[in-house]
Formats: structure tokens, C-alpha cells, sequence
């Protein structure tokens, strides 16, 4: 299968940081279209407005590059939670909250979706996908929030490990089958009905 161009930007003078963030961006439309493989480096400095040596002064090689552009979405992942979650103390809000913001930023980012996919496919079992590199950098916090659930007396399931398990794989799940799926369903409109979905159960008790 053939790469599919972008289009070109038009040049313009900028700094090091706005360089590096367009160029962030035009590799993450690029890989997620074309694949590690059939990215093409002077795609993404075309549609970065960049020459393609600036690209690889950055990025020296387009595994790099590609690993720079997810970690880039994983940080803004991480910073769009932690935003909306800030001075929230209850523990089940703040699940709601983070969920929302979860979703939110998935339906604001598909792309990231395919480079997750991408990354999967190219590189196999050889190492940790990234998306679940900071997952475990952040266990700890998620794990705590989840005994403050279980310490509440609220909770059916007792093992807070087991809700921590039970929330990211929802979360993970959902977004990953509605994109690969072509449903393309509204993320944020979901949330809701998913939490609601986990909290009560489906049987009539």
C-alpha cells in the first residue's frame, strides 16, 4: 500500500520549541496514516513547514522520532488527567473525572490510537509498549485511590488491585475496540454509561 501525502506547510521562522512541537505533530499525522514503515521523512517535513535536515537534527533517526511522538501524546495524556483531577479528594469522583478526561483526550487524539497500533505491529513482544510504560509509572497513585475506594466500605470488590485492574483495562479496551472497529463512536459520551456500567453492575441484586 502506497503512503498517503500530507500537505505541505508553508515555511515560516520559528523557535527551536515550535519547531520541535510542529514537527511532533506532523510525524503523528504521517505515522498514524502510513505506518512506521511507510512514513516518509520528507512528509513530515513538508507538512511541518520545515526542511527535512531540521527534522533529523532533531531526530536523528525516524525510530526517534516516532518514539518521541508517543512519548509526547503520553505526556499530554498524563498532564490532561492530572489537570482535571487536581484538588479532587474523593476517591469516586476523582475516578469519574479522570475517566472523563481519559476519554476525552482519545476523542480529541484518534491518531494516537493508530500510533499505539503501529507501534504494536512494528516492534511486537521485542519491548513494552509505551502506552503501558506509563501506565506502571503511575500505578502507584492509581493504586493508593483505589484502597481509598475500598477503605470507604462502599465497595463490593475489596482487592483494590482488581479495580485498578478492572478501570484501565475498561478504559483501554473501549478506546482501542471503538477506534479499530470503524464505530469511531463519541468517547466522551460513553464515559458515563461505562462508570455507570461499573459501579452498578449489569444483574439486578
Amino acid at each position: 500500500m502506497s503512503a498517503i501525502p500530507v500537505e505541505p506547510a508553508r515555511r515560516q521562522r520559528k523557535s527551536a520549541e515550535q519547531r520541535t512541537r510542529d514537527i511532533l505533530a506532523a510525524a503523528t499525522l504521517v505515522f498514524a496514516r502510513n505506518g512506521f514503515r511507510g512514513a516518509d521523512m520528507q512528509h513530515v517535513a513538508d507538512h511541518a513547514g520545515v526542511g527535512k535536515g531540521t527534522v533529523y537534527r532533531f531526530y536523528p533517526t525516524k525510530e526517534e522520532l516516532f518514539r518521541a511522538v508517543v512519548d509526547d501524546a503520553m505526556q499530554r495524556l498524563t498532564a490532561q488527567i492530572e489537570t482535571a483531577v487536581n484538588g479532587i479528594d474523593d476517591p469516586f469522583e476523582y475516578l469519574r473525572i479522570s475517566f472523563r478526561a481519559y476519554m476525552a483526550f482519545f476523542q480529541a487524539n484518534p491518531d494516537t490510537i493508530e500510533l499505539f497500533v503501529h507501534e504494536r505491529s512494528e516492534w511486537g513482544t521485542e519491548c513494552k509498549p509505551s502506552y503501558f510504560v506509563y501506565k506502571d509509572s503511575h500505578s502507584d497513585e492509581w493504586l493508593a485511590m483505589c484502597e481509598r475506594m475500598v477503605a470507604s466500605g462502599l465497595c463490593r470488590i475489596t482487592d483494590p488491585i482488581l479495580i485498578q485492574d478492572l478501570v484501565g483495562n475498561l478504559a483501554y479496551g473501549t478506546m482501542l475496540v471503538n477506534r479499530i472497529s470503524g464505530r469511531n463512536a463519541p468517547l466522551l459520551e460513553q464515559a458515563d454509561a461505562l462508570l455507570d456500567g461499573l459501579f452498578r453492575g449489569i444483574l439486578r441484586t
